[in-house]
């Protein structure tokens, strides 16, 4: 969230519009946007001001994410599922950002396959996932931490598990944990089940 809205201060006149977009849209990939940012709210076709921004937010990103501390839990979750469960990570951070930041932060391993978007929107990350695994959707488990990861998942027949990341889930019954601590506990019983 920061680094959006790191971005958006760049453009002072488009900023609260830009903001509202994105908080309406939050888990639309983030080339979607500003290509709506330029397009609609700044009326331009200009292809080099899309990459300039889009260039500018991968900067902020990759320096934030890199450098910013875990969820409380992940690693701890991950040496105790890691073996147990295939894990994959699904995204609307852009294949080649992911796959470094994930790198950068020594968590590579951990993962049976990670899918950025662009290329792969997380309901074809799911197909993906459900044939490679042979699993049906109510025998996987999606963590996400917004509205629109809860849709795509139901959506998909998968079983939800929610995490306060800070952004609303209104409207939308499910239980909504803390950290990686919290959800430890439900996966752990889901797996005796």
């Amino acid at each position: 969230m920061q680094a959006f809205e790191d971005l958006f201060v760049l453009y002072p006149e488009y900023q609260a519009a830009m903001m509202a977009y994105h908080l309406e849209n939050y888990s639309l990939p983030r080339h979607l946007k500003f290509e709506y940012y330029v397009s609609e709210l700044m009326g331009q076709p200009n292809t080099e001001l899309l990459q300039t921004m889009s260039r500018q937010f991968s900067e902020l990103v990759m320096r934030r994410v890199i450098a910013c501390l875990e969820v409380p839990g992940t690693q701890s979750f991950l040496d105790e599922f890691f073996g147990q469960v295939p894990l994959y990570v699904s995204s609307v951070t852009p294949q080649d950002e992911l796959q470094q930041i994930i790198q950068q932060r020594g968590l590579s391993s951990y993962f049976s396959a990670v899918f950025g978007d662009p290329p792969c929107r997380k309901s074809e990350a799911i197909q993906t996932v459900l044939a490679r695994e042979k699993l049906l959707p109510v025998e996987v488990l999606f963590i996400g931490d917004s509205a629109s990861d809860y849709r795509v998942a139901t959506e998909a027949g998968l079983v939800f598990i929610g995490r306060d990341s800070g952004l609303s889930f209104a409207g939308i019954e499910t239980e909504i944990y803390q950290d990686l601590y919290e959800i430890a506990d439900v996966v752990r019983r889901r797996i005796k089940g």
